[in-house]
């Protein structure tokens, strides 16, 4: 039953409602990374949805992969938005960067390729705003998720 309702679900609201580029990031992740650490389209339907309750012009993202939740959210986002997104991995992020540029999204767009924490630190010391983001996405380093634990 969860199968039906799950294939159900994606086939008349999520995948109709899919960018096209959405869907190229998708096939370009699979072809060339480990497309089970990217978010799946059902989350990046819901982010999209989320950003468009939000309206944040101001995002950040941490942990970026190939860009699928980055250009989610990205699309959803004011034109005049910005999205500093973190990642380790430039060579991930320039696997989905075609398919961004594509759609007209990479002016809203301020990769850094760093880790997190000291990425962030800069980004603290740069500003005398203390309000830097409207909204903030981390969805990094899920290999040690396992290692982690709870309250």
């Amino acid at each position: 039953m969860c199968v039906e309702l799950n294939r159900y679900i994606y086939g008349t609201s999520v995948y109709p409602r899919e960018h096209e580029q959405l869907k190229k990031i998708w096939e370009a992740t699979i072809v060339n990374c480990r497309a089970e650490t990217t978010v799946p389209v059902d989350e990046g339907r819901f982010l999209s949805l989320f950003m468009e309750i939000l309206n944040p012009k101001r995002m950040l993202e941490i942990g970026v992969f190939t860009g699928y939740s980055l250009f989610s959210t990205a699309l959803a986002m004011p034109n005049d938005g910005l999205l500093t997104a973190i990642d380790i991995s430039r060579d991930h992020y320039e696997v989905g960067l075609p398919y961004i540029k594509d759609a007209g999204l990479a002016h809203k767009i301020n990769f850094i390729e760093s880790p997190a924490t000291p990425a962030l630190n800069q980004l603290l010391l740069a500003t005398t705003n203390h309000k830097l983001f409207d909204f903030a996405f981390v969805d990094a380093n899920k290999t040690s998720y396992n290692n982690t634990t709870s309250c």
